[in-house]
């Protein structure tokens, strides 16, 4: 058995995975338990739940299943790692323990009558936290729960309230300690990224006591040791699931452009500044412990985190970078959140097949997808449009027009990043990256090469690599599918021409 191992964990919408892995990022074993998120209609809203005794208990028995299977070489665990949902929190009761709400999935927008009678506007609240207004976010969800929780009042009286990312109730769960990190902080719309904490402003507009809210520690502070019979397993790393998913190979690529296309497609890149363009987010990616800000010099051997063993130094990547690293973030909504409402339309289940013959036909005439599902999102960021379709269009002419409403957003939003330096190779993961002329059909809209690796556990892993410090051992020779871009005038064509159609839906 290798001399160190790595214990992570990533709770997810549908299911909570547990894997240990080698510290050159083979992963050993992975256990996985269900946890549903259900949907159920309120009146007006929809509300969007998980359960967090489902959860708790889930993760509880993989960590098990990962303990009964290594025996006696659990000792090797040497750091454990967790991600999550980040805009997902609960009520629970800080005294004992006891969750007194579901969990409200970050896809849950019941607060939105709150933050729509507030003065917040986007301006101020991306100043503040780099993101927007958004009933996505936690602190109108959380505003929600006081004003209509019984449970959580009362635990508010007796001062022993919890509303937080379900981070927290799990590291109380397994530490005995209830903290969370930045990227899960930031995800409530109260945490503040420039001063990297709680904003006392926005408490004060959402009416949030700051006594509720757990602490914040850094990407790789001290989160409290995992008890596993006669073990202690010291956490130390907490990251949100996309940001950890761009650690999988290591230390993240700034001239990389990330993008994940699944529920929706979320595309990121690497930065050390917070200036990012109008209409991208700005999310923290790695804020390390006790950091001053200063650059690390090629030269010196020196690893994020404190009074670790040699097996975790920090590789040297790049020549001199700033060690907090952000990310700069888009989201495009209507990917397979958009699957009902095209089955709708279509008449089709919408399979595998379905797409990649809807991706091999060449329209002879318009065809185009004006895609809000779910709202629009960067870099238009409007909830108040209807998804349109250009003309009247048969079934897999319609899936054409949505797919490459798709892949022409990811586009805008990889030319935006792109003022920070032309990217020189996008990373794509996700459902929808298995089809492969979705992938060539970015590739010849963007101009960059796009990689697909066959690594499905990409958060996973991430979120190893960051508890065991991004070791230099850690595996980047992925075996990768790579499509090159082609000159494609036609799909060029039907690219410039949606950007005229999106301005004109969008003008006033």
């Amino acid at each position: 058995m290798t001399k160190s191992l790595v214990l992570a964990i990533d709770q997810g919408g549908q299911s909570s995975r547990v894997a240990v892995y080698t510290l050159n990022g083979e992963q050993l074993h992975c256990f996985s338990a269900p946890c549903a998120t259900s949907h159920k209609r309120v009146s007006e809203f929809e509300y969007i739940e998980q359960d967090p005794v489902v959860i708790l208990s889930g993760i509880k028995n993989c960590i098990e299943k990962i303990h009964h299977v290594l025996g006696d070489d659990t000792k090797h665990i040497t750091a454990a790692g967790f991600a999550g949902q980040g805009s997902s929190l609960l009520c629970w009761d800080t005294k004992t323990g006891e969750a007194l709400s579901p969990v409200l999935s970050w896809q849950d927008v019941r607060g939105h009558l709150f933050l729509e009678s507030i003065p917040l506007a986007n301006e101020q609240a991306r100043e503040l936290t780099g993101l927007r207004v958004s009933p996505h976010y936690g602190a109108s969800k959380m505003r929600w729960c006081l004003d209509n929780n019984c449970q959580a009042q009362d635990a508010l009286k007796n001062n022993s309230l919890s509303i937080s990312p379900i981070v927290s109730y799990i590291f109380w769960h397994l530490t005995g300690k209830s903290c969370v990190d930045p990227g899960h902080a930031q995800r409530t719309l109260l945490w503040n990224l420039k001063s990297s904490n709680w904003d006392e402003q926005l408490l004060g507009l959402f009416k949030i006591p700051r006594n509720i809210l757990p602490e914040c520690k850094s990407h790789n502070g001290n989160f409290g040791n995992l008890r596993l019979s006669a073990y202690q397993i010291p956490f130390k790393a907490s990251a949100r699931d996309q940001g950890a998913s761009l650690f999988c190979r290591g230390l993240p690529d700034q001239s990389v452009c990330y993008v994940n296309i699944g529920t929706g497609a979320f595309i990121q890149r690497v930065a050390s500044t917070l200036d990012a363009p109008e209409g991208l987010l700005v999310s923290p990616l790695w804020l390390p412990e006790n950091d001053s800000h200063e650059t690390i010099e090629l030269s010196s051997p020196t690893c994020y985190a404190a009074e670790l063993a040699d097996d975790f130094k920090l590789p040297h990547l790049l020549n001199t970078r700033e060690k907090s690293l952000y990310a700069w973030e888009a989201t495009a909504n209507g990917a397979a959140s958009a699957i009902a409402f095209m089955q709708e339309q279509t008449g089709l289940k919408i399979t595998p097949d379905d797409i990649n013959n809807a991706l091999n036909i060449e329209p002879a005439h318009d065809c185009f997808f004006l895609n809000a599902i779910g709202g629009l999102g960067a870099p238009y960021w409007r909830t108040d449009l209807a998804s349109v379709f250009s003309d009247i269009l048969v079934p897999h002419e319609k899936i054409l027009a949505w797919l490459e409403s798709i892949i022409f957003q990811v586009s805008v939003n990889v030319d935006l990043m792109n003022q920070m330096g032309s990217a020189q190779k996008i990373y794509i993961s996700g459902g929808f990256s298995n089809a492969n002329v979705l992938c060539q059909k970015i590739a010849d809209v963007t101009q960059i090469p796009v990689h697909r690796s066959e690594n499905a556990d990409a958060t996973l892993q991430g979120i190893a690599c960051m508890a065991a410090c991004i070791p230099a051992s850690w595996k980047s020779d992925l075996k990768e599918d790579i499509f090159k871009p082609c000159l494609n005038l036609h799909l060029r064509s039907r690219f410039e021409h949606w950007k005229q159609l999106m301005e004109a839906w969008l003008a006033p």
